[in-house]
């Protein structure tokens, strides 16, 4: 009797919810009535969860129709408020990322790779996930990675025409946004996620910015499970603690470590020829001078390297010292350099040979080590 009273009330609530055109709210009510149905009318249950799934579906072929879904744009200025990547665009490469950080990625992954066998049990895969870490370790580049794993198109908000300062415009103009990614079951990405949910009593900021932060505490309760919403914060301490409770995970990307940096400086300084490629040894005391740099700093110093190659015609290792040297503001990088070296294979490597493989002369080396 009592779960003939709970069918009735979700039949009306679907109903409702339906007519108020609030499709996250319809799919909502829907999994908990297969739920309740799933021992007294298994074959009404099933049917109700191929029904969602189908409909997921759908949306998502739609989506690779881009012509059919244009992507919402402010009404007054007209410039579009975000953009859309397919899975076809995104590069093969996967962020550099520590073992844990690879394994709680997978997690995520596996979920969706069965949401279907999730769902009939009543649970959610993960689709709500906050990335936070220092700028350049990763954090966009890892939401597009896990879109194109899944196969979804990415659709990036693009901040500097949502945030209005038109009374009431802002959060009218993420909600566009946000019901353009649920309803074609895309992977949403609120990129620099701080910098539109500030604190509610920080008093520095206009009243519009507290009203936005309302839109997505609503939002993010019920966003559906067909879509996944990801958002990067740079400044995790100004977010406001409502919002921390409405994620599934919060993963913090670290700076990268040596072996992580000379992964990184590696893949995307090479192909090169053979013949110009690191020694396993020499890649380790290069990793040692990238400590402290973000993974976008590495993979631009690693672009930087192999333009002085091609156009200047250095060596690989005087070009990366001398791209070293020129980007940072310690001027001792082959100093530092040249005594790394002589620690590493101490009685094994001359003088004449170090100052062949830097490029510095031999005067200029013993200068370095005698430091």
């Amino acid at each position: 009797m009592k779960n003939k009273q709970n069918t009735d009330l979700f039949i009306a609530d679907i109903v409702a919810a339906g007519l108020s055109g609030d499709k996250t709210r319809v799919e909502t009510i829907s999994l908990s009535l297969a739920r309740v149905l799933k021992k007294d009318n298994p074959e009404l249950s099933d049917a109700i969860y191929n029904k969602i799934n189908t409909i997921q579906h759908v949306g998502d072929a739609g989506l690779r129709g881009i012509p059919g879904n244009p992507v919402p744009t402010d009404s007054e200025t007209h410039l579009e408020m975000a953009q859309v990547f397919s899975p076809q665009s995104e590069d093969s490469q996967s962020p550099v990322f520590n073992v844990m950080l690879r394994e709680q990625i997978a997690g995520i992954l596996n979920e969706w790779t069965n949401k279907e066998t999730l769902l009939r049990n009543g649970v959610k895969p993960i689709n709500k996930l906050m990335l936070i870490g220092n700028p350049g370790t990763g954090k966009t580049m890892l939401a597009r990675d896990i879109a194109a794993k899944l196969g979804k198109s990415l659709v990036v908000l693009d901040l500097s025409s949502s945030i209005s300062n038109l009374l009431g415009k802002t959060g009218h103009n993420i909600k566009k946004v946000l019901n353009y990614a649920k309803q074609n079951n895309s992977v949403l990405l609120l990129d620099e996620f701080d910098a539109i949910a500030k604190k509610r009593d920080d008093n520095s900021d206009l009243g519009e910015i507290k009203r936005v932060v309302n839109v997505l505490l609503m939002e993010l309760e019920d966003w559906p499970s067909n879509s996944m919403l990801i958002a990067t914060s740079n400044h995790p301490e100004l977010l406001d603690r409502a919002i921390w409770r409405r994620f599934d995970m919060v993963i913090e990307i670290p700076m990268p470590s040596a072996n992580e940096a000379s992964s990184i400086f590696s893949f995307n300084l090479f192909p090169l020829e053979e013949e110009d490629k690191f020694e396993n040894n020499l890649l380790e005391i290069i990793s040692t001078l990238l400590e402290g740099r973000s993974a976008s700093d590495i993979v631009k110093l690693a672009h930087r390297v192999k333009k002085r190659i091609i156009l200047k015609q250095e060596k690989l290792l005087p070009a990366t010292l001398n791209e070293l040297e020129a980007g940072s503001l310690d001027k001792k990088v082959k100093g530092k350099f040249c005594q790394l070296l002589k620690q590493s294979y101490g009685a094994k490597i001359s003088v004449r040979k170090i100052a062949e493989l830097t490029g510095l002369s031999v005067s200029g080396v013993q200068h370095h080590l005698k430091k």
